[in-house]
């Protein structure tokens, strides 16, 4: 049986989920990840945390920046497969920065940088930087 990212966010939003599951499904998937204005992964910053964006279509990126008074027509991103967005950007990250996925849809998950999910830039159960 083929692991989708849509059919894992599904099962854990349906309280059948296993995290394991759904990490390998993300790092299969494509996303679409939003560009600053400088070019670089945007990022937002919530409680002193970053956070990434992705999206798993196109579409839901230009939905995101139409929600959010931006002209979609000026956002820029790249498409990139979740297993490089989280090994070579997330893990090699110069702090611990999360990850959400679709935000402001029904299907939003969040995974914050923790070791299961980053293991070599985290925070740690004490709340300190891994690197």
């Amino acid at each position: 049986m083929t692991v989708t990212y849509a059919g894992e966010v599904r099962a854990y939003l349906s309280g059948f989920g296993d995290p394991p599951r759904l990490y390998d499904a993300l790092r299969e998937a494509h996303l679409s990840v939003p560009l600053d204005v400088h070019g670089r992964f945007f990022t937002l910053v919530q409680g002193g945390l970053p956070w990434m964006l992705a999206f798993t279509t196109p579409q839901r990126l230009r939905d995101f920046a139409d929600l959010t008074d931006r002209d979609p027509a000026e956002v820029t991103y790249i498409d990139v497969q979740g297993q490089a967005l989280i090994d070579e950007v997330l893990d090699k990250a110069p702090e611990p920065t999360g990850l959400v996925v679709d935000p402001m849809t029904p299907t939003q998950m969040t995974f914050p940088p923790l070791k299961d999910f980053t293991p070599h830039c985290y925070y740690d159960d004490e709340g300190e930087i891994i690197r």
